[in-house]
């Protein structure tokens, strides 16, 4: 599916599988959505104005999950903070004003708006908008964004670009999930897939949107310390689930300052450290492993591998042979 930034207009209506509300009723609707997300004031800006209001929802895993939403005719929406949770809504048609704190986004095409919880909100949908809505839990995104022991508040920039590099690669990861979750899922289904997804597209949005946190380098005397200890945690258990958080708190350094010190050791970010170490382990098991009762599919899916061609791609940039070419040995 092409991303909203390419000029092609939407064709069909997102995650139509995981339909959550349809109504014309703007207390039903208000009220089911403040259950998903928080609790607002919902008004048609216009007296003779209708509701079309469709939602739909699916999970990435426990931390972030991919919504459509519109209402039909134009809108005000009036949450307050979000508390718990950011929000980056990525206009597909239509436009919004949305009033983050005390800057204004003219969202449209080429411009999503980011909600942070501890900003107040109030936004007007035009007639026939409809958005992207990314939910992403506020304390993951703190805990990847903090500097030190302890989840600090992150307040990103207002207004998102949705034509730079940065941003660009971002919405790709976002509709990845999306074209993997319409075409049935099977990329989470595992906690180790959901979990390194989740991770990765929190950091994205922390390194491609500006924000209050800044990277705290590591000293250069400390990089090889806390980028060996990290290897040996991924090393010793490459079938945990880990967190970026979790792994920083083991080497007594920020996630921000552990990402820089892997990329100045490594050139690569500890999860995609730990994605290497998990494909060696499937490498491993594939040699083990009688082809008669075991296939590609089995291994790949035991290490959280769930989208064979992108498995197999990374497989042979690593090993030079395709893991069934392995598996035949």
């Amino acid at each position: 599916m092409g991303q909203p930034t390419e000029g092609a207009e939407v064709t069909r209506t997102l995650l139509a599988e995981h339909r959550q509300i349809e109504t014309a009723d703007v207390d039903e609707a208000r009220r089911e959505v403040g259950e998903r997300f928080c609790a607002h004031r919902l008004e048609l800006t216009r007296r003779d104005g209708r509701l079309d209001m469709v939602h739909s929802s699916a999970s990435i895993g426990a931390d972030v999950s991919l919504n459509y939403l519109r209402y039909g005719d134009e809108v005000r929406i009036t949450p307050g903070t979000f508390d718990d949770f950011f929000l980056v809504q990525v206009p597909l048609r239509g436009t919004a004003r949305v009033r983050v704190g005390d800057q204004v986004v003219a969202s449209s095409r080429s411009r999503a708006s980011v909600g942070s919880p501890t900003e107040a909100v109030d936004m007007v949908w035009s007639d026939g908008c409809e958005q992207l809505l990314v939910y992403l839990r506020r304390r993951a995104v703190e805990e990847l964004g903090a500097d030190g022991d302890e989840p600090t508040p992150v307040v990103f920039t207002p207004a998102m670009d949705l034509e730079t590099p940065a941003t660009r690669a971002w919405l790709r990861l976002v509709h990845l999930a999306l074209d993997d979750i319409e075409a049935g899922g099977a990329l989470f289904r595992s906690p180790l897939a959901s979990t390194h997804f989740e991770q990765t597209l929190i950091a994205g949005l922390l390194s491609a949107q500006p924000n209050n946190r800044r990277p705290v380098a590591a000293p250069e005397t400390s990089c090889p310390r806390v980028v060996r200890t990290v290897v040996d945690l991924i090393e010793a258990e490459p079938e945990r689930a880990w967190r970026l958080a979790e792994l920083a708190r083991h080497a007594g350094v920020s996630a921000r300052t552990l990402q820089e010190a892997f990329q100045r050791e490594l050139g690569m970010t500890p999860l995609e450290r730990l994605r290497s170490a998990r494909i060696a382990r499937a490498r491993a098991d594939l040699l083990a492993a009688d082809p008669a009762t075991v296939s590609v599919t089995d291994v790949a899916a035991q290490w959280g591998f769930f989208h064979l061609g992108r498995f197999a791609q990374a497989y042979r940039a690593a090993y030079q042979e395709l893991p069934s070419q392995t598996l035949k040995r």
